[in-house]
């Protein structure tokens, strides 16, 4: 049991309130994990900031749920694996594409090669060979996105640790899966 209490939406107030109405919109509610962060508003808005300011640029919204799905299988956060395959069906990502994503490969190339990056920086905490940042340059993948990739590697590994400490309810499907590990 956690020690750590949510937020709820009717006790939200001043600026929690206010980005919990944004969230709602895009979410149809707002999620537990971000509940866990309603007493931290600040926090909160820089998340949804950094979350919005990722996919603006070269990654899509898609691109960035399939690279959280990677993460999220790496840091073991059950919450946020079964967040991410409930928003990535969505955005429309085929099941098996997605259950191949939280093994951190995929079937496109160049997302395969975007995953394998992924998982060598969440695994070696952001240090990845000159071969990984070659491998995405091949696919045309500019320096400035491979920065994006590791700013989500980043964000989300911040949520999947807010995940272990706060222990909230999982509020999506729960998927069965292996974290992955080397």
């Amino acid at each position: 049991m956690s020690k750590f209490k949510q937020v709820e939406i009717k006790e939200a107030k001043g600026k929690t309130k206010e980005l919990y109405e944004g969230i709602s919109k895009a979410f149809g509610g707002v999620p537990n994990l971000f509940k866990m962060l309603g007493e931290t508003p600040d926090i909160l808005e820089a998340v949804l900031g950094l979350n919005a300011a990722i996919t603006t640029n070269e990654l899509s919204a898609k691109d960035v749920e399939q690279i959280a799905l990677t993460v999220s299988s790496v840091n073991a956060c059950n919450y946020c694996v079964a967040t991410h395959v409930a928003v990535g069906s969505q955005f429309k990502i085929e099941e098996s594409e997605l259950m191949n994503n939280i093994q951190g490969i995929s079937d496109n190339p160049k997302m395969a090669a975007i995953l394998k990056f992924t998982k060598e920086a969440t695994l070696n905490r952001g240090k990845v060979t000159f071969k990984s940042v070659e491998e995405l340059t091949n696919f045309g993948v500019k320096n400035s996105t491979i920065i994006e990739i590791l700013s989500v590697v980043g964000l989300y590994t911040f949520l999947n640790y807010l995940n272990h400490l706060t222990q909230p309810v999982i509020d999506f499907p729960v998927i069965e899966y292996n974290p992955i590990t080397k």
